[in-house]
């Protein structure tokens, strides 16, 4: 008797709806993560925006800078422990926070555990975000540097960033940023968004709080989208963030994580 093989293939137009299919599912995939990415560099500005906005009512408020204010035991509500006191014999009120060499000595100013005594220079970063939370001024993060044991971490002593990594401050004194090709940085009141508060940012490649394409996203929607220019600079691998050859610009094809961001937020 004859057997009858009725198994059948796909057809070519089975075949082409099923690959439209997938190429509809991957292509939702891909405009599903750019939105997402999208949603982390707008929630990264307004993070920016509120630390500015948070200085500026601090020091209308207080007359004073937040991490710098002297005494602010008896003038911050809460801050009444040893560590978020400030002297002026030990760097406090002098329009700085932390030391005023940022490019040289980041890693000490952000480091340094406070010790139950008065804050000096090197504790003024870490007090900073502290003064402003006590102030009722952000959130985001606790009053770990107040508490013994307290951890510095992100979300704790320094607030998360949306994009990646987080924020630390400091003092800029316009030397050029790591791995940048500027020669000249900013200056003044700078925040930072980094990889790590107790390490300093360094250049390795894919290790960085974002890639070149968002750095120049963020830089072209709150500054002027140069590299090198304006209160927001580009710091990171060198010759793969950013170059100064023809012009400055963002390497915006490079994928990895080779970018950061030091901004300011008070001149």
């Amino acid at each position: 008797m004859k057997r009858i093989d009725t198994q059948k293939g796909f057809t070519l137009v089975e075949l082409a709806i099923v690959m439209t299919i997938i190429g509809l599912l991957i292509g939702g995939i891909l405009k599903g993560q750019e939105l997402m990415e999208n949603a982390r560099v707008t929630a990264t500005i307004s993070q920016v925006k509120s630390y500015e906005a948070a200085v500026t009512t601090f020091r209308d408020s207080y007359a004073a800078i937040p991490g710098d204010m002297v005494a602010a035991n008896e003038r911050v509500p809460g801050c009444t422990v040893d560590a978020c006191q400030h002297t002026s014999t030990n760097g406090g009120g002098n329009g700085i926070v932390g030391i005023d060499n940022w490019a040289a000595d980041w890693a000490p100013q952000v480091t340094t555990a406070l010790d139950g005594g008065t804050i000096g220079e090197a504790g003024e970063t870490q007090m900073f975000w502290t003064h402003l939370l006590l102030a009722d001024l952000i959130s985001g993060i606790t009053n770990a540097p107040l508490r013994a044991g307290g951890q510095l971490a992100w979300g704790e002593s320094h607030p998360a960033a949306k994009i990646g990594g987080g924020y630390v401050v400091g003092f800029a004194d316009g030397s050029p940023t790591i791995g940048s090709p500027a020669d000249l940085g900013p200056s003044g009141l700078v925040v930072m968004i980094t990889q790590s508060i107790t390490v300093a940012p360094g250049e390795t490649a894919g290790l960085q709080p974002m890639t070149p394409a968002r750095a120049a996203q963020i830089d072209r929607r709150i500054d002027d989208g140069n590299p090198i220019t304006g209160y927001v600079q580009s710091y990171g691998v060198t010759d793969s963030c950013a170059v100064d050859e023809d012009e400055p610009r963002y390497l915006e094809s490079v994928t990895t994580k080779d970018c950061g961001l030091v901004m300011r937020i008070q001149g």
